[in-house]
């Protein structure tokens, strides 16, 4: 018997994935339902496989999961190596194959080098305050300035939009670019204003802190930040 010919596999890159697959509201029901089809009969999620890699400072995580009704399953390749930005290099990246849930065979690479697990995860976040946040949200706060906290205020922005957003960071250009980045998603900017910020009226000193604030519209349409260092957040616990 004459075998098949395999089908072709896809393969996307980063760029193109960005492309077709926004940090929106599909997004996030998306994500939704994938959280409530986890929770029915028949929903399969085998315990991460992880691999340590500590004289390099790094790990590899394997995730996948299979949902009864779709004819395909992911598995995701993510590794962690912390040490990397000293060598100019992003500390996470990754892949995913997707497979036939029918035949096995590999149907699409996916090369997001953890783009979209960025997405998943800021999406997840939106899921969390469209079920837990007040309908009328007027300011939202995130601890850090990386990429997931820009991408954490842009997602509760979708369901809960708020008009002013803080910015907590260790570096406070870091938290002024995130401030400006995540505002920048909208049609117009506005002013940054930075001062030096004094004790709280609570009394607990607050070093190495600046505050910003920041109007315009659309994104993440308003901000302010300031930065606390770590004896604050001692104090405060």
């Amino acid at each position: 018997m004459t075998q098949a010919p395999t089908p072709p596999i896809l393969i996307l890159t980063e760029a193109e994935l960005r492309a077709a697959v926004p940090l929106d509201l599909a997004a996030v029901d998306a994500t939704e339902a994938a959280f409530a089809a986890l929770a029915r009969p028949g929903a399969r999620m085998p315990p991460v496989l992880s691999m340590d890699l500590p004289e390099a400072n790094g790990e590899v995580d394997v995730k996948t999961a299979f949902l009864p009704g779709f004819d395909a399953f992911a598995i995701k390749v993510s590794p962690g190596f912390f040490d990397n930005p000293r060598l100019g290099l992003p500390s996470l990246n990754g892949l995913m194959c997707v497979f036939s849930a029918k035949t096995g065979l590999v149907e699409a690479v996916l090369l997001d080098n953890g783009y979209l697990t960025n997405i998943r995860t800021a999406a997840a976040g939106a899921v969390a305050a469209r079920w837990l946040a007040p309908e009328q949200v007027e300011t939202a706060a995130v601890l850090g300035a990386g990429v997931q906290a820009r991408m954490q205020m842009i997602a509760a922005h979708l369901v809960r939009p708020f008009a002013r957003g803080w910015v907590w960071a260790r570096d406070p250009l870091r938290a002024a670019e995130a401030g400006g980045e995540t505002e920048g998603d909208g049609e117009s900017g506005g002013e940054l204003v930075k001062e030096d910020a004094k004790e709280s009226g609570e009394g607990v000193r607050r070093p190495w802190r600046r505050q910003y604030s920041r109007t315009g519209s659309g994104g993440w349409p308003a901000g302010s930040g300031e930065l606390l260092g770590g004896q604050t957040v001692l104090a405060a616990g």
